[in-house]
């Protein structure tokens, strides 16, 4: 991003957020409004837009469908092996022993049902899948079976096939998965998270995995 000429004239910036900088806003005199195209906003100067009173918006909910069919795409790419398939259709190799999975009938639980989070679980209804989730009042959503708050995760966890995160960064989420959850985990667990990645620590996550107390994990997070 250019720091100077149209920048000093400009009254609306649209951006992603973390390119922005205290010193960036400096040299926007005239800003008035600040459009962040991604839902988190956490790495913003917020000191320094508020210091004039600067608006801000940011792209709540539209990214709610491309978010949640990648999610359950992703699913199905495990269940059905999908990787392992084209693989063998490259090779030509036609194994008829290769044992695939359904989505029909498994738990999901949806640890963040927000506008992302709620389409997730809605498509695994879709697939005839039992939806659980977590949110921070515990309070009914739609296409969710049953719902814990944020004190309750654990209890919630040994149930899942699936955990989906879809959890922003806050105070309350990172750091939150610790190796207690990973352990409460089904060993054929699948752990998705495409919320952000400050959930959990790398090294708590890789101990997890090579110690089998989940199967797999797929992870498309910032």
């Amino acid at each position: 991003m250019k720091k100077d000429g149209p920048l000093r004239e400009a009254e609306i910036l649209i951006t992603y957020g973390e390119d922005l900088t205290e010193e960036i806003i400096g040299k926007a005199a005239n800003l008035k409004w600040i459009m962040v195209m991604s839902v988190g906003m956490e790495l913003m100067p917020f000191k320094a837009i508020e210091e004039r009173g600067i608006m801000v918006t940011n792209a709540r909910g539209i990214h709610k469908i491309p978010m949640a069919e990648y999610t359950i795409g992703m699913l199905l790419q495990y269940e059905k092996k999908l990787k392992l398939l084209m693989k063998n259709e490259k090779e030509e190799l036609w194994d008829r022993k290769i044992e695939v999975g359904e989505l029909n009938g498994k738990t999901m639980l949806v640890m963040g049902v927000g506008a992302i989070g709620g389409e997730v679980a809605r498509l695994g209804k879709a697939f005839g899948m039992k939806t659980i989730g977590m949110n921070r009042s515990g309070k009914p959503v739609e296409s969710i079976d049953h719902l814990y708050d944020l004190e309750h995760l654990l209890e919630a966890i040994p149930g899942a096939d699936y955990i989906v995160s879809v959890l922003p960064s806050t105070d309350e989420t990172k750091g939150l998965l610790q190796k207690e959850h990973f352990k409460a985990m089904k060993e054929s667990a699948v752990f998705v998270n495409i919320g952000r990645g400050d959930l959990i620590n790398d090294e708590v996550l890789i101990e997890a995995l090579d110690a089998g107390e989940l199967s797999h994990a797929i992870l498309e997070c910032i």
